[in-house]
């Protein structure tokens, strides 16, 4: 018999719960909603305000993607949801002068930190640079990502030129499978 009064009050103190949680702070509420966005998403600061447009330099979005990523005739290519990530921005580095670990974390880089940004809940990003060649990298738990090499094993590398905005998109996928 107690049993069945525990029951309605259970139910009313989750109702109450839930409507606490609804008019929490944005950035609280965000921060729930986003967990499964990845294993840094919970340590992300509050959302940054609108970048500034740049006139030289990368602009793009990082974009997570997790779990089966098979094709399949009921659901479509799932492209990645933007993600709130910091972006290094290093001078260009080769494999040869970082240490790989599981092929796309990466410690040890011998090459200089150029600059870093944050991007946007949504993974958004802009960047001024002078022009030249830079390697991106993301920040994760087990260091720093990036997955895209070049016939010359450069790490990630991207081309400002004179006068110019690179776009980019930055995919991090070492929780999908293929």
């Amino acid at each position: 018999m107690h049993k069945l009064l525990l029951l309605p009050l259970a139910l009313l103190l989750w109702q109450c719960n839930g409507t606490k949680q609804a008019h929490q702070p944005p950035n609280q509420q965000e921060q729930m909603e986003n967990k499964e966005q990845g294993p840094l998403s919970a340590q992300k600061p509050a959302a940054q305000e609108q970048q500034a447009p740049i006139t030289q330099g990368i602009s793009g979005k990082v974009l997570w993607q997790a779990g089966n990523q098979m094709p399949s005739p009921d659901a479509p290519p799932s492209k990645g949801r933007g993600v709130q990530r910091t972006l290094y921005v290093y001078e260009l580095t080769n494999g040869a002068q970082a240490r790989t670990i599981d092929g796309v974390f990466h410690t040890n880089i011998q090459t200089n930190l150029v600059t870093q940004v944050v991007t946007d809940a949504n993974g958004n990003f802009a960047v001024s640079l002078k022009p030249g060649k830079y390697s991106l990298f993301s920040k994760e738990e087990k260091g720093l990502y990036a997955n895209l090499f070049d016939g010359e094993n450069n790490i990630f590398p991207v081309e400002v030129k004179e006068g110019q905005v690179t776009d980019v998109e930055f995919l991090i996928n070492y929780q999908a499978s293929y």
